[in-house]
């Protein structure tokens, strides 16, 4: 009885041990098949954590097992930011990771390198649109010719007439336009009393990065409870540090100048701080202007409500 369990028991040792092996050995051949890696980066990243040098690791592994002769790493990025930018840091990434296989025994000749920028995308997205799986470096390892069996050639078959490609889409200009109402809260008028300005508000912000925006903003309000009511003019150019790869809510932080005139002021250069919101097609706006003929605690309050195309 005892000898019988026992064999029972090392049957079923010995069937899972190669079920196991069987399976270790599907997922090899499956990878060494495939011949591609793919290390994936941080928004406006170029550095590597530990999960890809791991897979960079795998891919060196690879490479020397299956005796290729070339292995190509090829660096993207996604829509964020603008083309030029984009296309530098495709060149850090790919570089990243190329000199990583050296360091894992990849001989240098053995390695071919392209950046492609936001030109070849895993996942079609919009311009300006972060997604995770375009920021990427892909390794690819040729795989040698399999010895197969010399077929008799066959009977050759007419090209057909090659096809003209349609020319792709023109590339949108990153500019973001907004109009919304105005209103001012003047601390100090020309009669050294509170006043407001109420109007609207044009803006056009163009991203020169990620996390960096210029805008130029035109506002023209009435400016009444004064003495000397009557229309005016607010224009200004802006710096905005955002935050956030959300761009369906995207805060921003930084500063304007320009100049202001109109009914009721001393026609003077202005600057200040503001912060603001954009999410979804709205926008909002926080901004305190100090006219240079002015102290810092006699400015203008100004907020801008509006929508964003």
């Amino acid at each position: 009885m005892k000898r019988a369990m026992a064999l029972c028991v090392m049957g079923l040792i010995s069937s899972t041990g190669a079920a196991m092996a069987e399976e270790s050995a599907v997922v090899q051949i499956a990878q060494a098949n495939a011949g591609g890696f793919v290390v994936h980066f941080g928004f406006d990243q170029a550095t590597l954590d530990s999960e890809a040098v791991g897979v960079i690791a795998a891919a060196a592994q690879e490479f020397q097992r299956s005796g290729s002769a070339r292995i190509a790493v090829r660096g993207h990025t996604d829509t964020s930011g603008n083309s030029g930018y984009n296309q530098a840091l495709s060149e850090r990434r790919e570089q990243a990771v190329a000199d990583e296989l050296v360091r894992q025994g990849v001989p240098l000749t053995a390695l071919t390198t392209e950046a492609l920028g936001e030109t070849d995308l895993a996942v079609a997205t919009g311009d300006g649109v972060p997604e995770q799986a375009n920021r990427r470096v892909e390794i690819v390892i040729d795989q040698p010719p399999a010895l197969v069996a010399v077929a008799p050639a066959p009977t050759p078959v007419p090209a057909p007439a090659p096809v003209e490609a349609a020319p792709p889409p023109p590339k949108k200009h990153d500019r973001i336009f907004s109009l919304g109402a105005f209103y001012g809260f003047n601390l100090e008028d020309q009669a050294g009393n509170t006043s407001h300005l109420g109007g609207l508000n044009f803006a056009v912000d163009v991203p020169v990065m990620p996390w960096l925006s210029l805008g130029v903003e035109q506002a023209g309000f009435y400016h009444f409870d004064t003495p000397n009511d009557g229309f005016g003019g607010r224009t200004v150019a802006s710096a905005d540090f955002t935050f956030g790869d959300d761009d369906n809510f995207r805060p921003y932080i930084g500063g304007n100048i320009g100049y202001l005139y109109g009914s009721g002021f001393n026609d003077d250069f202005i600057a200040g701080p503001e912060v603001g919101l954009a999410s979804g097609p709205f926008i909002a706006k926080l901004a305190y202007d100090i006219p240079f003929n002015r102290d810092l605690d006699e400015g203008i309050i100004n907020t801008t409500i509006g929508i964003r195309f």
